[in-house]
């Protein structure tokens, strides 16, 4: 049994630390270099999907709270197809969030210690053993217990929230020009949405869910998970809009042609956007700020995560998708074989993706595959009178179904081939159900919603306007919404038969 420790304020920072990492280090710079001064649409766009998808998860909160819910909720709502596709993708995403923070954290580091990135700006054998020690380090850290992890979580939090801030004013008073707003370039529509999954811009806001995952553990979690949610989004949404309007008026093209923004992917800014441009100001001790900054922000991010990713493992242990073990806690009431379970894999995401951009992507889609699930869990659950007790979405009838279409957009913004391989790594999860399997025949029907979600999203993907273009930009994006609601309202029609199992878990 797992305490129930956590107050209003330790999880608005657990989740203010989830989305303050190297989000903001690395996010405005590559959304900048896909939207240019569109870019600021891009973080209003992903704003808007995240607040939608944060109620919901918030009214679910407030239904059930329980340690690892995301996992949980597809599983109790429409059996274990569902749950088992759900349970690895939000794995799976999870567990790559801190060997990504870790990454980044090491490339601001790099500035200081030579030898640890390759001139692709890749991992070094030596970088992967640091990124490597870094994480048996949290490892540590997390299995001393919640509360020291909560601790060390909310120090970092107040840093990771003012430097940031004032960075961005330096910025803007120093040298920030209107110009930059006008040059447009070769920049097209398209890149606005482009940049939600592919600069970071979705990865940068998912993590309000460290609330969510850690409900089990907090006081009262029926009022105080709903609130941390919506005051960390709130927090955050404001300091990245601020972050991106200071780096686009503040950026000074050197030997880069002024409007040719899908330049700047492969300028000397790519190796630390904040830090270079800080240098290249003139703003030498804000520079050594954002180099502590670089190193230190996302480690924070990268022990939260370990936290809550052991809480998801705990979760799927318990749904029987993992063996029983997993769900063991030690003497401090910590789940300490999921904690190694999930540095193992942790471990195996550094090796194929040595570079921030080359994770970043992929950890996006697969914890937004997962998160789909959870507009359809609030309608069954508002089917089966299962009531929340404090927050309440207001007509969830309207905001689910579009909750539910806006988390299938971000993937497909992503373009093809990823969606193809996103929704392939996602069906693999497909061998959980096999472990798990109660009723074959029944579970899946109940879950064939994210089957065909998953089936359908590369196709239209590669006839879109994000592969060869036969479907045009926006009416590609219409016929993604119209085939996204019509699954939406399928999947809400395949729930589980058992509803004493959502009751006893809902007023336990």
């Amino acid at each position: 049994m797992l305490k129930k420790e956590l107050g209003i304020i330790d999880l608005m920072m657990a989740s203010v630390t989830g989305m303050i990492g190297s989000g903001w280090l690395f996010s405005a710079f590559y959304a900048s270099s896909m939207a240019g001064p569109y870019s600021i649409f891009s973080w209003l766009v992903g704003t808007g999907i995240v607040a939608i998808l944060a109620l919901i998860y918030a009214d679910l909160s407030g239904r059930v709270p329980m340690a690892g819910a995301a996992a949980g909720y597809p599983f109790l709502t429409n059996g274990t197809v569902a749950g088992s596709l759900n349970a690895w993708s939000l794995f799976l995403g999870y567990a790559s969030t801190p060997p990504l923070e870790v990454i980044a954290s090491i490339s601001y580091l790099s500035f200081l210690v030579p030898g640890l990135l390759n001139s692709s700006g890749l991992l070094t054998p030596i970088g992967i053993l640091l990124a490597i020690a870094l994480l048996v380090l949290f490892f540590l850290l997390n299995a001393t217990g919640i509360r020291n992890t909560s601790r060390f979580n909310n120090l970092i939090s107040y840093l990771k929230i003012a430097i940031p801030i004032i960075t961005s004013f330096f910025f803007i008073f120093t040298i920030f020009s209107m110009k930059n707003f006008s040059l447009v370039g070769t920049v097209k529509p398209e890149g606005i949405f482009t940049a939600v999954p592919g600069a970071g811009i979705a990865f940068s806001f998912l993590g309000f869910r460290q609330a969510v995952e850690l409900s089990g553990e907090a006081k009262n979690p029926q009022r105080t998970v709903p609130i941390a949610i919506m005051l960390s989004v709130a927090v955050a949404s404001a300091i990245y809009m601020v972050v991106q309007i200071a780096f686009i008026g503040s950026l000074q093209w050197g030997s880069i042609k002024p409007g040719d923004w899908s330049a700047l992917a492969n300028s000397s800014y790519s190796s630390g956007p904040m830090l270079v441009l800080a240098s290249t100001l003139g703003l030498g001790a804000l520079a050594t700020v954002l180099l502590f900054d670089g190193i230190i922000s996302p480690l924070g991010t990268s022990s939260i995560y370990q936290t809550t990713t052991s809480r998801i493992s705990y979760r799927i242990s318990e749904m029987g998708f993992f063996p029983k073990k997993i769900s063991a806690t030690n003497s401090k009431n910590v789940p300490i074989y999921a904690l190694i379970l999930d540095l193992i894999v942790m471990i195996l995401f550094v090796l194929p993706f040595p570079s921030w951009q080359s994770l970043v992507s992929v950890n996006s889609d697969l914890t937004i595959i997962a998160y789909m699930s959870g507009p359809i869990s609030l309608a069954i659950f508002d089917k089966y009178g299962v009531e929340a007790k404090g927050f309440r979405l207001p007509a969830p009838k309207v905001l689910a179904p579009i909750g539910f279409a806006l988390s299938v957009l971000i993937v497909y913004w992503s373009g093809y081939p990823t969606t193809m391989y996103m929704s392939i790594i996602a069906l693999v999860g497909l061998l959980l159900f096999v472990f798990a399997r109660k009723n074959p025949i029944k579970d899946l029907s109940q879950g064939i919603y994210m089957i065909a979600v998953l089936a359908i999203m590369p196709v239209v993907s590669y006839f879109g306007s994000y592969g060869i273009d036969v479907i045009p930009f926006p009416l590609d994006i219409a016929v993604m919404v119209a085939i996204a609601l019509c699954i939406f309202f399928a999947g809400t029609r395949t729930a589980s038969s058992d509803v004493s199992q959502i009751e006893k878990i809902a007023y336990s």
